[in-house]
């Protein structure tokens, strides 16, 4: 679903009917959305968390992150390639989508599953095609030539993570299949240094220890919605905007009014966003 919703403004009925039943959210059952990660449970932020335990936890997530099974497609422009991270042959491009730019989408060589033959296209499916991608062009989710506090916080704060709530950057790491790919690359490929339980583990720790970035800031007190909560929240509004007419559409995953007892610390709000941020889909 790549449209772009403003939440709090106003859609005419008529729009609100129509772009309901073309998505065929009337119908659609809720958790038909997120068949990917379904039964997935985010980690709580402990009682007592850990600041030094967290960030060791992330010094060794950072390893994964920077090994080029990961790093290639996390750069703010062409995608690179092999255990050298070299300059992507033949020359390709991002896209509007991370798809690609016609005639050389990623589609073109990369198939529905890794080649048998060393250094060939690897090959990713998704719904039974060809799934391979990179972030989308207006969320790069770039992390080149960073590493500690600045990567950590690139790879945590919503703006610069696809808007992503720690509980679905745990869910995004943990059960997406672009990132087991990597623990899979096909032939003559290497393996990130941590082996995947492992990694899921670290992710784990770091986010029960309040997500810690540097030795100063303050921990995460909440790790927000997941993707299905999120998900579902929205399809309940645009289903209440077909029935009523014109309305604002208010965001899902946030509360109308912030009431008194609640965090004013725009990272720890449900949705993962800055409080009146946009709401974009993007896959890593």
């Amino acid at each position: 679903m790549g449209a772009f919703f403003a939440w709090g403004s106003a859609w005419p009925a008529p729009c609100a009917v129509a772009c309901t039943a073309v998505l065929g959210l009337i119908a659609a059952p809720p958790l038909a959305l997120a068949a990917e990660g379904a039964g997935f449970q985010p980690t709580p932020i402990s009682a007592t968390p850990n600041r030094d335990e967290g960030l060791a936890a992330f010094a060794r997530m950072e390893r994964v992150l920077l090994h080029p099974r990961c790093l290639n497609c996390h750069v703010p422009g062409a995608p690179l390639q092999g255990d050298l991270s070299r300059v992507h042959y033949p020359a390709v491009q991002r896209g509007t989508d991370g798809k690609g730019v016609a005639p050389l989408q990623c589609a073109t060589c990369h198939s529905t599953r890794n080649s048998p033959l060393p250094h060939a296209p690897p090959g990713l499916e998704t719904d039974g095609k060809p799934g391979w991608h990179m972030p989308p062009d207006n969320m790069k989710m770039s992390w080149l030539g960073l590493s500690g506090p600045a990567l950590c916080k690139v790879f945590r704060e919503p703006a610069t993570n696809g808007h992503r709530s720690l509980a679905m950057l745990e869910q995004h790491l943990l059960t997406d299949h672009l990132v087991a790919w990597g623990w899979q690359p096909g032939p003559a490929r290497a393996l990130p240094p941590l082996a995947k339980p492992e990694f899921d583990e670290q992710v784990r720790a770091w986010i029960r220890n309040g997500a810690p970035c540097d030795a100063t800031e303050p921990l995460r007190k909440t790790v927000g919605t997941t993707r299905a909560e999120a998900e579902r929240g929205m399809v309940d509004q645009l289903r209440a905007l077909a029935r009523g007419g014109d309305q604002r559409l208010q965001d899902p995953a946030r509360p109308a009014a912030l009431p008194a007892t609640a965090s004013a610390d725009p990272h720890d709000n449900a949705s993962g966003r800055a409080p009146g941020a946009a709401l974009t889909r993007s896959q890593p």
